[in-house]
């Protein structure tokens, strides 16, 4: 039995459908969804593909890549913890501190509907 009211639930449930499109739209700009692995690749742009490539071209190649790699590691882990909370609430284990075994406050869940934690334990 959930600690949250049932329209607290649903609205939580948005905010993380919701949140969910969004990181997958951004991981579409830095990323490349692999079937086989069921996990993103960071993108690697040839900028002027066809022509000599020299060491400024790959130079900015090699940064573009590291900027895509760190974004994308960084969206992966935001999705990942926003899928979590969803299945969290199928399973009436949403707000539940992993930590304390307490229920985190609805204000923290509000803030940051993916919260694993209470404050207290963050």
């Amino acid at each position: 039995m959930s600690n949250y009211s049932e329209e607290f639930i649903q609205s939580q449930k948005e905010a993380l459908l919701k949140e969910q499109i969004r990181l997958e739209q951004e991981l579409k700009n830095v990323a490349v969804y692999d079937a086989n692995t069921g996990q993103y690749r960071p993108k690697f742009e040839e900028f002027n593909k066809g022509d000599v490539e020299d060491i400024e071209e790959a130079g900015d190649e090699a940064t573009t890549f590291g900027e895509n790699t760190a974004v994308s590691d960084e969206l992966v882990r935001s999705l990942t913890e926003v899928k979590s909370a969803l299945v969290d609430i199928e399973s009436d284990q949403y707000g539940f501190c992993e930590n304390c075994n307490e229920y985190i406050p609805g204000d923290r869940l509000q803030a940051y509907p993916a919260a694993k934690t209470c404050i207290n334990c963050k």
